[in-house]
C-alpha cells in the first residue's frame, strides 16, 4: 500500500464500485477501502452453517457477511464484502419514474437525464428479466421453464384485477448453462443460474452478476488497487490540500493506518457513510464545516416485509432467483398518495423452520404479546435452531414490498454515548405501510393461504429496512443539503457522497440501480473537473444500448390502480 494517492474509495458497493472503475480507466491512482472479506466461491464461498452466526454470516461477530443494526425506531440490514450490497441483494434494477425526480432532487435531476447512465448500468451488469431465462423447460413445462412462484404471482395479479401492473423486473443474473462455466464480457468466470434460491445469502454457483464480476474486475484491470478488512473510521483534511483516510485493518488485529489522496468519495452505504461523515464532524472534529442537514432525508425506502402459509398452489419459494415479478400500487387513498412495488421473495430451503414460526397455525410467536426486542431475538433463534412443526415450505411465500415513504427520518449520534441513532416517523408513515399490509393480505387470500407479518413490525412497530437511503442528501444548497448536484460535499472541496446516503428521497422501486446511475453521473463529472478533460466518459458508453425498463410499460388509470 502507498501513503497517497490521486483518490482513494471508502466502500465498494454500487457507489463505490462505480466510482473505483470509472477512477482507474481515467488513469488515476486509486486506493479502494472495503470493510469486509473477499468472498471467492472456489477458496471462500459464502458461509453457510445454519447453526453458527460465528461461521461467517454476522458483521459482529468475526466481521461476518450480515450487518444488523438493532436501532431505537429502525432494524437496519446491510453486508459487508466485496462488492458491498450486490452479494445479498435480490439482483431487481428498475429505474426510478419521473414522479420520483419531482421534488426534492438538485436542478438538473429527471429521469430523461439519468437514463444513459442507466443503460451503461445496464451493460455493465447484464441485466435481463426471468422470461430470457431458457435452460429449465425441462423441469417446468407447464410454466415454460419459469420457476413456479414467478407464473403463480401473475397468475394471482390477474385474479386481483391487477394484470396491467404486473412486470417481470431487469435482474442482474446469469441465465447461460448452469453449472457450465464461462467468461462473462470482463474475462469474469461464472454460470448459469441453478434456480437454488440462494441470492440473498451469496451466490456460491457465481451467477449473479455481482460487483466484484464487473465494475471492481474492470477497476483492477486498471491499476486500482483493493485492500479488504480495510474499515474507514476517519477523514480528516491533509496539509496540503486533500484529504487523509484512517481506517482500521482487520486483518491485522485492527490496526490503525493512514494514506492520503487529492479526493475521497465515501461509498460505505446510507448508514455507515453517514455515521463516518458525523463522527468526523460531531465527535473527532476534523470535518467541521459539514452541512448542519447532515443525517436528515432518511428513507427506509418503504421496505414492508410480508409472508403468506399454506397456499393452495405450490409457490416453491426456494425454486429460482430470489425476486422474478412486481406489481404496481399506485393511487391516493385517504389523502396519501400511495406508491410501491410488490414483489415475491424465495429464500434457501435451509431456513424454511424460521419461517414457520411466524405461521399462524403453529406460531411461537402467537401469544408471545410485547416481547422485548432481545427476547424476541432470542425466541426466533430458539426455534429455528429446534424445529417442533411439521410443514410444507413449498407453499409457503415471502413478498417485499418498497414504497414511497417520507423520507423524513434522522441518522445522528447520542450526544453522551455517541452510539449510531435513528429517528424514524412511524406515524407519518403509517398510512404507506398499512396499505402494504393490506395488499399483503388481499394477495394471501387469493393463494388461499394465511398472511403473516415481520414480528418485530407486528409486536415492536419496528420497521425493517434493506433498502437504506439518504442521511447525505443531494441538495442545490448547503442548507438543504450535504453535497451538490455533482455528489461533491459542501464547503469541502474534493470530497464525495456516490452512494445511497445521497439520494434525497425515497426511490420506492429497489434503489440500486438509480444509486448506480447517480453515481455514473457524479463521477463522471468529478474526473472531468480532475483531469480537465471535459469531454471524458466511461469508455462502455459506446457500447451500451438503451433498455426500455419495464415500468415504464405499467398502465395505472387515470384515478389509480384498483381499490383494495
Amino acid at each position: 500500500m502507498r501513503s497517497t494517492y490521486d483518490a482513494i474509495v471508502i466502500g465498494t458497493g454500487f457507489g463505490g464500485s462505480v466510482a473505483a472503475c470509472r477512477l482507474a480507466q481515467a488513469k488515476l491512482s486509486v486506493a479502494v477501502l472495503e470493510r469486509g472479506r473477499r468472498y471467492d466461491s472456489d477458496d471462500k464461498p459464502f458461509p453457510r452453517d445454519w447453526n453458527d452466526p460465528a461461521k461467517g454470516w454476522l458483521w459482529r461477530v468475526d466481521q461476518g457477511l450480515f450487518d444488523v443494526k438493532h436501532l431505537a425506531e429502525m432494524m437496519v440490514i446491510e453486508c459487508a464484502g466485496l462488492g458491498g450490497g450486490s452479494l445479498i441483494y435480490a439482483n431487481v434494477h428498475l429505474r426510478a419514474p419521473q414522479a420520483v425526480f419531482e421534488r426534492g432532487w438538485p436542478v438538473g435531476y429527471s429521469r430523461a437525464s439519468l437514463d444513459h447512465y442507466y443503460d451503461l448500468v445496464a451493460y455493465m451488469l447484464d441485466i435481463n428479466p426471468i422470461t430470457t431465462s431458457v435452460h429449465f423447460r425441462d423441469r417446468f413445462p407447464a410454466t415454460n421453464g419459469l420457476p413456479p412462484k414467478t407464473a403463480l404471482m401473475e397468475k394471482m395479479a390477474g385474479a386481483m384485477g391487477r394484470a396491467a401492473q404486473f412486470c417481470y423486473p431487469n435482474i442482474a443474473v446469469d441465465f447461460g448453462e448452469p453449472n457450465q462455466p464461462h467468461p462473462n464480457k470482463f474475462g469474469t468466470k461464472q454460470c448459469g443460474c441453478t434456480y437454488c434460491g440462494e441470492c440473498d445469502i451469496g451466490c456460491n454457483v457465481r451467477a449473479k452478476n455481482t460487483l466484484d464480476f464487473n465494475y471492481l474486475k474492470v477497476s483492477q484491470d486498471f491499476g486500482a488497487e483493493i485492500f479488504t478488512q480495510s474499515e474507514a473510521i476517519r477523514i480528516e483534511e491533509a496539509n496540503g490540500g486533500g484529504y487523509s483516510v484512517t481506517f482500521k485493518n482487520h486483518g491485522v488485529g485492527g490496526q490503525l493506518e493512514t494514506i492520503a489522496a487529492k479526493q475521497v468519495f465515501v461509498c460505505g452505504g446510507a448508514v455507515n457513510t453517514t455515521e463516518l461523515l458525523l463522527r468526523c464532524r460531531d465527535q473527532f472534529g476534523t470535518l467541521e464545516r459539514l452541512s448542519p442537514h447532515l443525517g436528515r432525508n432518511y428513507s427506509g425506502n418503504g421496505d414492508f416485509l410480508a409472508f403468506a402459509f399454506d397456499s393452495a398452489e405450490r409457490f416453491d419459494p426456494s425454486v429460482g432467483p430470489t425476486i422474478t415479478t412486481g406489481i404496481v400500487y399506485d393511487r391516493k387513498d385517504s389523502e396519501a398518495n400511495n406508491w410501491f412495488i410488490f414483489e415475491e421473495g424465495g429464500y434457501p430451503k435451509e431456513i424454511s423452520w424460521l419461517l414457520q414460526t411466524l405461521n399462524p397455525k403453529h406460531s411461537v410467536l402467537r401469544d408471545a404479546g410485547d416481547l422485548a426486542r432481545a427476547g424476541l431475538e432470542r425466541l426466533l433463534h430458539r426455534s429455528v435452531l429446534s424445529p417442533q412443526v411439521e410443514h410444507d415450505a413449498s407453499r409457503s411465500a415471502v413478498f417485499l414490498a418498497m414504497g414511497r415513504d417520507k423520507a423524513d427520518g434522522v441518522i445522528s449520534l447520542h450526544p453522551l454515548t455517541k452510539s449510531l441513532e435513528i429517528e424514524w416517523n412511524v406515524k407519518t408513515n403509517r398510512p404507506l405501510y398499512v396499505v402494504e399490509e393490506n395488499f399483503s393480505r388481499a394477495l394471501a387470500q387469493k393463494m388461499g393461504a394465511s398472511p403473516a407479518f415481520s414480528p418485530f413490525w407486528k409486536l415492536l412497530d419496528l420497521p425493517v429496512s434493506v433498502h437504506n437511503l439518504g442521511g447525505c442528501p443531494l441538495g442545490d444548497k448547503r442548507e438543504t443539503g450535504v453535497v451538490d448536484a455533482n455528489g461533491e460535499v459542501f464547503d469541502y472541496p474534493g470530497l464525495f457522497v456516490l452512494d445511497g446516503a445521497a439520494i434525497p428521497v425515497a426511490i420506492g422501486a429497489n434503489p440500486s440501480h438509480t444509486i448506480a446511475a447517480v453515481a455514473e453521473r457524479n463521477v463522471e463529472r468529478a474526473i472531468r473537473k480532475y483531469t480537465g478533460s471535459p469531454n471524458w466518459s466511461a469508455p462502455e458508453s459506446k457500447n451500451a444500448r438503451p433498455i426500455e425498463d419495464p415500468l415504464t410499460k405499467i398502465n395505472v388509470p387515470s384515478d389509480g390502480v384498483p381499490q383494495l
